[in-house]
């Protein structure tokens, strides 16, 4: 069934008009209520309406109605509890009685058989509510129901029938079940702990709810107020909230904007759009952060090309990658209005405008962000062609890699641990987790088969804190100092070298500590698709599995190209079966999806290969004669160098100094720089030709363990003739030698971790 949020910025769009005046009081407490009972009148899916007369007449006397699940306490379902259809059911009548939405015809406007039936429900919740003080700790296993999810439905239920003459135990139901969670904001909701993030805001909606049901304007600022707090800039390490990068961080620090971020965002569009035009309205603070939010949501979000639906990257929606998208969970669908969302940010100008963004995301996938995206308070990266979308989420000791609750994702010990998931189709992994190896989570390198999956095993932080992003917005490098967060089993460090349209991936230093599994690659875990499988350009069969070696492997549009030595592959495309029920409170039931996994074995201590998503046999070949980029692995550095770029992460503990050719990065015809950086970083150093020998070279750099406050760094340019014509930064010329040597303010506070840039003029002689 539909969220409530999603379904309450349904809301016709004439009720965000700008321009009202500010009102007394009391005048905004009535404009306020009326706008939201519209809002809340669009909350039932339109079929529901159509349900009327048959709910009417199954209705038993109590209240209740047979087909619905009413089991409660520790031994109900803990997740999506069944028992809130009576509430639908609720709301549904409340909605066409009330007569605030268009949609439903007029003559069930005060319609008595509507009224008598809302009197029969409410009676029976109210007469089984749980009122002991801990009930939100003892009524249900999941703190969740009583907290947000049962007062969000009677709140909407009773602001409806806000002039409909209630009994007095019937008012003091839809007052106590919001009101004894709004008791708690500052105290402790049973497991839940103190609400923050987006629970903290859905609890805030709920109140202001029945503040608007009672006439309570202290209640309405204080929750109004409490909410729009909520909605600023979190900027600690794992903080839940919004992080300045844009990423949205919900129980300590897993990736959730798919999920826990829509919801807040949802609450905002309504928020702000029953405030506008009165002093209830998001201060500078709110603007900011719900502008960031807008913008990074944009990078995670593809569209399924056979559907047209867009959908969340699987990184950024945690756990509910469990769920299949009939279940309407967050795999399902963005969840969020981005015609509503516009008209409540219609009055973002300067740096909080987001118009472009929003037309982008209007235009359903046929107008394109094309770039690089790093999420620095996440640990994730983005990167996007006019043909396809990686999404790259790797873990360290200021993020987690997912989680195991309410019984779903009991098997996702390996998410956020260096996945690298594709998105050509954006059907690639569309419903297919019912089935799939959960050891085999695409982009990850680890042990193979190795850590028993389980719910216990599965939420972890990392161990290790130089890990990050650095971009310049067209490319851009995401690095991980790796070491198993479980039990240490395997450790090394991984780079993925963002191109113009590849990746280029190295892997260095593995070490393998008490097991003797096979290290391997995934290179991808995903939905069959028509075509061959080609190993160096010849097709090969695995319907019942494949080992083989090669240097290429190419496969539903994505080429794969190993540098130096062989892939040695593990193929298998075919049917695999498994159940819903095995991974989520999901009644789907059995599953047999077609799957085509390859994995490569990693026989020595590094590794490096390249990903050409989108491609072609034809280009891998090409790219496998004359490569557009090489690896770069030598002592404790990584790199990418070739067709005007270099990428190089100078990982803690190595050589802080290397000398590379200029012509290797496409610089000069003769000569060599030496880059050396007097602390570990990550780097991109753009060189782009202008007329005669002119260059213009832009060095991006960040500092991935978010701690330094200053980084120092230079290039010297030998046998090249080269002349520095600007740059603000130290120059020595010795001889044929010339020297650049820059020191340079790090980000602090929510921006550590970020990239800067600093550019310089050159031009090379003959």
């Amino acid at each position: 069934m539909p969220s409530l949020l999603k379904c309450l910025i349904l809301a016709c769009s004439s009720i965000f008009v700008h321009g009202v005046q500010a009102a007394s009081q009391d005048d905004e407490l009535a404009l306020l209520a009326d706008r939201r009972i519209t809002h809340l009148a669009q909350f039932p899916d339109p079929t529901w309406f159509n349900q009327i007369s048959t709910w009417l007449t199954t209705q038993e006397s109590d209240g209740t109605w047979p087909d619905i699940n009413y089991m409660s306490g520790c031994a109900a379902q803990r997740a999506n509890w069944p028992i809130q259809v009576h509430w639908n059911r609720i709301i549904t009548f409340a909605a066409a009685w009330s007569g605030a939405n268009p949609a439903v015809p007029q003559n069930r406007t005060r319609s008595d058989s509507l009224i008598k039936a809302i009197s029969r429900g409410l009676d029976y919740w109210f007469r089984n509510d749980y009122r002991t003080p801990d009930s939100l700790e003892t009524a249900r296993a999941n703190w969740y129901d009583q907290a947000i999810l049962i007062p969000q439905l009677c709140s909407t239920a009773c602001l409806l029938l806000k002039d409909a003459n209630l009994s007095k135990d019937q008012s003091a139901g839809c007052e106590r079940i919001p009101q004894r969670s709004y008791d708690l904001r500052d105290g402790v909701y049973g497991t839940g702990g103190r609400m923050t993030g987006a629970n903290a805001v859905l609890v805030m909606q709920n109140s202001v709810s029945l503040a608007l049901y009672t006439g309570n304007a202290t209640m309405l600022r204080d929750a109004y107020g409490r909410a729009m707090s909520v909605m600023t800039f979190a900027d600690e390490a794992m903080e839940d909230g919004i992080h300045r990068d844009g990423t949205f961080l919900q129980h300590s620090g897993i990736l959730y904007n798919g999920n826990y971020g829509k919801d807040l965002l949802n609450a905002f569009v309504q928020l702000e759009g029953e405030a506008i035009g009165t002093s209830f309205i998001a201060e500078d603070a709110t603007r900011d952060a719900v502008a960031a939010q807008v913008r990074g949501n944009e990078w995670m979000i593809f569209v399924d090309k056979q559907t047209r639906r867009e959908h969340w990257d699987f990184n950024a929606i945690g756990r509910f990658v469990a769920f299949p998208t009939q279940d309407l969970q967050a795999t399902s669908d963005i969840n969020f209005n981005s015609s509503k969302l516009g008209s409540a940010v219609a009055d973002f100008t300067g740096a909080n405008d987001v118009s472009d963004s929003l037309r982008r995301l209007k235009s359903n996938g046929t107008e394109k962000l094309v770039g690089n995206k790093g999420f620095w308070a996440s640990d994730y990266m983005v990167h996007r062609t006019r043909s396809y979308m990686l999404g790259n989420k790797m873990l360290s000791t200021r993020s987690r890699n997912t989680e195991a609750v309410n019984a779903a994702n009991p098997y996702g010990y390996h998410l956020g641990q260096g996945t690298l998931f594709s998105y050509v189709d954006g059907n690639e992994y569309r419903d297919i987790m019912g089935a799939w190896d959960w050891n085999l989570v695409p982009g990850t390198t680890v042990l193979l088969n190795h850590t028993k999956l389980s719910a216990g095993a599965s939420v972890k932080a990392g161990t290790n804190e130089f890990v990050g992003v650095v971009s310049d917005g067209q490319v851009g490098t995401a690095l991980q100092d790796y070491t198993d967060p479980l039990d240490g089993s395997i450790s090394y460090r991984k780079a993925w070298f963002y191109q113009d349209d590849f990746v280029l991936v190295t892997t260095q230093d593995i070490k393998r500590n008490g097991s003797d599994a096979p290290v391997v690659t995934v290179l991808d875990n995903r939905a069959a698709t028509h075509g061959n499988i080609q190993v160096d350009g010849r097709s090969v069969q695995a319907g019942e599995g494949e080992t083989i070696q090669g240097k290429t492997l190419f496969y539903g549009g994505n080429g794969y190209l190993s540098y130096d030595e062989t892939f040695h592959l593990d193929l298998c495309e075919g049917n695999r079966t498994g159940n819903w029920s095995d991974i989520s409170t999901s009644r789907a039931g059995t599953t047999t999806v077609s799957i085509f996994s390859a994995l490569t074995t990693l026989k020595n201590t590094e590794s490096a290969y390249a990903m050409f998503p989108a491609s072609s046999p034809s280009r891998l070949a090409k790219e496998r004669e004359n490569p557009s980029a090489s690896p770069i692995m030598k002592s404790g550095i990584s790199g990418a160098l070739g067709s005007g770029r270099l990428s190089l992460v100078f990982w803690p503990g190595g050589e802080k100094t290397i000398e590379l050719n200029l012509r290797d990065i496409g610089w000069a015809k003769s000569g060599s720089v030496t880059i050396s950086s007097a602390q570990p970083g990550a780097y991109l150093l753009s060189g782009e030709r202008e007329r005669g020998r002119r260059m213009t070279l832009v060095v991006t750099l960040s500092e991935p363990t978010q701690k330094a406050k200053s980084a120092t760094f230079s290039l010297r340019f030998q046998g090249a003739k080269a002349e520095v014509t600007a740059a603000a930064a130290k120059q020595r010329r010795t001889g044929d030698e010339v020297e650049v040597k820059y020191t340079v303010n790090l980000p602090t506070g929510g921006m550590a971790g970020s990239s800067i840039s600093r550019k310089m003029y050159l031009e090379f002689g003959q």
